[in-house]
This record gives C-alpha cells, sequence and structure tokens, in this order.
C-alpha cells in the first residue's frame, strides 16, 4: 500500500496491532522474526500454550499439556513428524496421480497418431474410390464405345443391305415404267398399221418383264435393332461389386512383441489375455499336466509385471482360468472342477467367490453382470451371485471362450462361434470346420470393434476372422503372413491396439 492508505490503516481499531513492514525489508531477519511470532498457533486450552503437537485421531493442533491430558491414548506427533508423514502419504497420492496423468499422455499421443492415420486412410480410402470410380467410368466408356460401334456397324450392315435392295428395286422399276411407255405410246398414238406390226412384239416384252422381274421383301430381321441389358437392380449390384466394401483392417504392422517366461516341462501355456482401462495387461496361464500352476499375472503399461494371481484351489489341482474385468476394476476369474466365479482386487486380494456350474469362462457385460460360460450352460449371475438369466449352450471338445459387445450381445466359442443377444437368444452360428472362408479350426477367443464387428482367433489355420455384426465374414484381419503363429485370444487395449496373445508365450500388438 501506498504511504497514505498505511497511515490510515493503523487508525482503525481492529489494525492496530498490526505492524507494517516497507516492501524492501521482506528480506530482513525482523521480517521473518515478526512473521514467524505471528504464525504461532495458540491451543484452545487455554489459548495461552503453543501448538507442538498434531493428533491424528482428532485432526487436530494441540499443545504438549493437552497430548498427556485429553490426547494421551491418540497417536500424536509433533507437528514436523505429523507434516513429513503426511507429505510422504500425499507423495503416493500424487505418484499415483502422475503415473495415471502419464497413461492420458499416452492415450492422447496415440489419439493423434490414430488421428493422423485416419486422414492418411481417409484419403488413400478416397483416392482408392476415385480411382475405381475412373476405372469404371472408363470400363462403361469403353463399353459404351464398343455398344456405339457396334450399333453403326450392323446399322451399316442393315442400311447396305435396305441400298442395295432400293437400288434393285428402282431399276426394276424403270425397266417396268419403260415397257408401260412404250406401250401407252402405242395404245395413245400409234396408228392400226403400227399397232398391228408391234403389238405382238409388245405384248411379249410385257410378259418377259412380269415373268423376269420379282418384287423383292424386307428381310423381317432386318426391320428392328434391339440393345438387350440387364435389369437396374443387378447393375446396380454389379457396379456395388466393382467399387467393394469399406472395412477395417489391421495394418499389419506389428508395434510390440513380449515373451512372457514359461517353462518347458511341466508344459505351460498362454490362455486368455484381456486388458484394463488403466493399460494393464492380464495374462491367463496354463498347465494341463500340473493345474495348481495355473495362474495370472498383471503387468503394466510397460509390461513390467505388477503381480500375480496364483490358482486358489493348487492343493486340489483344480483348474483355474478365465479372465475379465468388472466396472469396479477387480478381476473376475473361474475355477471349473470347484464350481466357483472368484472376484479379486489388483494386488490379488480376495473379494468375493459364488457358486456357478462349470464355469469354463467369464465376461463382464455392460451392467456390470457376470455373463458365464458353462460346460453345457450360458448364465447371467448378479455380481453379488444371483442368478439373472440362464440357458442351455452346447459343449464341445474345445474349452469355451466368451465375450459381451456394446449391445450386450455374448459371443460364445467352442466348436464353432455363437451370438446371442442380450435375453440370450440365439442370432447365428459361424464357422464350419475347414481352412476355407467362414471356416475355422479351433476357434478360440473373441474381441469386439465400435461398431460391432467380430475378431476371431482361428487357432489351427493361424488367422484372425472380421465377421460382421450379422455374421458375414469380411476379411481375414492377420494371418501367418503378419507373423502370427497359434493365437489363442485377443483384446484391444486402451490405445487402440489389437493384443494377440500365442499359445507358446508371444504377446504380440498390431496396429489397427
Amino acid at each position: 500500500m501506498c504511504g497514505d492508505c498505511s497511515s490510515e490503516h493503523v487508525l482503525h481499531k481492529l489494525n492496530r496491532d498490526h505492524k507494517l513492514f516497507p516492501v524492501d525489508q521482506f528480506d530482513s531477519d525482523e521480517y521473518a522474526k515478526e512473521l514467524h511470532a505471528r504464525q504461532n498457533v495458540l491451543c484452545d486450552h487455554n489459548n495461552k500454550d503453543p501448538v507442538e503437537i498434531f493428533c491424528s485421531v482428532c485432526k487436530k493442533y494441540i499443545c504438549a499439556t493437552c497430548m498427556f491430558l485429553e490426547h494421551k491414548e491418540h497417536d500424536c506427533l509433533r507437528l514436523k513428524s505429523a507434516a513429513v508423514k503426511r507429505k510422504e502419504k500425499l507423495e503416493l497420492h500424487v505418484r499415483s496421480i502422475e503415473k495415471r496423468s502419464l497413461l492420458y499422455d499416452q492415450i492422447k499421443t496415440a489419439a493423434v497418431d490414430q488421428k493422423t492415420a485416419v486422414e492418411q486412410e481417409r484419403m488413400k480410402s478416397k483416392s482408392q474410390v476415385n480411382k475405381q470410380l475412373e476405372l469404371v467410368i472408363k470400363m462403361a466408356r469403353q463399353r459404351a464405345g464398343d455398344l456405339l460401334e457396334e450399333i453403326d456397324t450392323m446399322s451399316n450392315a442393315k442400311l447396305e443391305v435396305l441400298n442395295t435392295l432400293f437400288a434393285t428395286a428402282t431399276t426394276e422399276q424403270n425397266q417396268l415404267n419403260d415397257v408401260v411407255d412404250f406401250s401407252r405410246k402405242l395404245i395413245n398414238h400409234g396408228n392400226d398399221k403400227d399397232v398391228l406390226q408391234m403389238v405382238a412384239a409388245c405384248e411379249q416384252s410385257n410378259e418377259g418383264a412380269l415373268q423376269s422381274l420379282d418384287i423383292p421383301k424386307l428381310p423381317a430381321a432386318l426391320t428392328q435393332l434391339q440393345l438387350i441389358t440387364q435389369d437396374m437392380e443387378e447393375c446396380v449390384t454389379n457396379i456395388n461389386s466393382c467399387f467393394g466394401d469399406v472395412v477395417p483392417a489391421a495394418s499389419g504392422r506389428l508395434v510390440r512383441s513380449i515373451k512372457v517366461e514359461l517353462t518347458m516341462s511341466p508344459k505351460e501355456f498362454i490362455n486368455h489375455v484381456t486388458t484394463g482401462a488403466n493399460g494393464d495387461t492380464l495374462i491367463g496361464i496354463w498347465c494341463n499336466e500340473d493345474k495348481s500352476r495355473n495362474r495370472i499375472h498383471i503387468y503394466d503399461t510397460t509390461f513390467a509385471l505388477q503381480g500375480t494371481i496364483p490358482n486358489p484351489r493348487a492343493v486340489k489341482n483344480n483348474a483355474f482360468g478365465g479372465i475379465a474385468i468388472d466396472d469396479d476394476g477387480n478381476i473376475v476369474t473361474s475355477c471349473q472342477t470347484s464350481n466357483e466365479i472368484i472376484v479379486y482386487t489388483k494386488r490379488g486380494n480376495k473379494v468375493r467367490n459364488f457358486r456357478s456350474k462349470s464355469p469354463e469362462a467369464v465376461a463382464v457385460n455392460s451392467k456390470g453382470h457376470y455373463v458365464v460360460a458353462g460346460r453345457y450352460t450360458l448364465t447371467v449371475h448378479h455380481k453379488d451371485g444371483k442368478i439373472l438369466q440362464t440357458t442351455s449352450d452346447p459343449g464341445g471338445k474345445y474349452q469355451k471362450y466368451i465375450h459381451c459387445n456394446v449391445n450386450d450381445d455374448v459371443i460364445v466359442t467352442g466348436d464353432r462361434m455363437r451370438v446371442y443377444d442380450s435375453t440370450l437368444q440365439l442370432k447365428y452360428r459361424y464357422g464350419t470346420q475347414g481352412d476355407g472362408d467362414e471356416q475355422v479350426n479351433i476357434p478360440l477367443g473373441t474381441c469386439c470393434l465400435d461398431n460391432g464387428d467380430i475378431i476371431l482367433t482361428d487357432f489351427g489355420n493361424n488367422r484372425l476372422h472380421l465377421v460382421s455384426p450379422d455374421g458375414k465374414l469380411k476379411c481375414f484381419l492377420l494371418s501367418k503372413e503378419n507373423g502370427l503363429h497359434q493365437p489363442k485370444d485377443v483384446a484391444i487395449n486402451h490405445l487402440g491396439k489389437l493384443v494377440v496373445a500365442e499359445k507358446e508365450g508371444v504377446i504380440k500388438s498390431f496396429e489397427l
């Protein structure tokens, strides 16, 4: 404040104990001492003793006397120690937030990359459409030119015939007219002697003309020219076929490949993969020879191992596997032999478990309900275990996998892929045995794109199918040519990358 204001300031009753310092004295010892003195807080019990202690139970600042009286059973620390302790706790929270903030940076970077890729693909796809349009137009013009030339050729051929016919008819008509003219002159102007001398020759000439000349006929086939075309619907279908369809396709570019360490004896392999909203990747490891070794590994975004959930029924060597993440961020898994669904925190602490008949796989729908693929059933549970819906679902030679899309359609695989709606009514089946189009050889894990397309692993054929929401093959998304080998499960991570788990322990990320 200025000099005038400072003079007025001390005149007010409430400000009379204030001490004013010039700005240039803020670094002085006197200012620091005065500031420290005024920051001392007095204890409530006598408003005299300064507070030195912090009671963490009452969340109050107290003096030493109070610590031994009202707060003697409480957790009390000197202010500095308490502040250090709270700073350490706050530091943990800050680090957690900073780590989460880094995830946002990763997502933003990935989003920028994808935006660039989308614009590039937009230009590329439009260029392809325009090239196809030019090709179709060129082909249409070429065909139209051929048709026009054919029309000219056919028309000229007809005209040539008609011109020849016309010329012949004119010549023969002139001959007849000459005979008629001579005969008319003889009749009208000839004397009797001339008539008698020439009539016989004239009659003979007339009869000869009638006998030798035949009136030409127009050929019926040359009187019409017809353009035979297909109906418009078939033309549209053919044009659509020429242009093709726009479908999502993996670029095939391998972003990352990680090898998970597995034992060879007893033989271990990867069975499941799923990803969390925070970028974690969860890997299910399976061992047929010793099911007590079945476990779930939890990796962070850098693929550093964060924790392991062991088989809770290892003592009984029960089968343990399948992974889903619920809307609380908990890990949901199953134990088929003990007929259990078991829920864990990401730190591996058990949250709850409940009974479900012979569960082979579990997924979580948009309502937070657990959808369980049993050996011969398909059941929707509330997260507390209550059965909400159930229906039969055929068993098969292979373990089932299950996934729920954004519309709560339920995708189950076994010997083939079956898709149910949210009421568990079967919509369609996909994939007969084989290696051709819409054929599979051991279908396993699935995941879905935002538009409803399904990505299906085809283990025996070393490829991924991209299937439309109505069950039609769009294309093979990835195959052996992209380095795919025995894919077991698929997921899409928080950065929009396609994560593929291969049986022998390799986790691959591909650009979509």
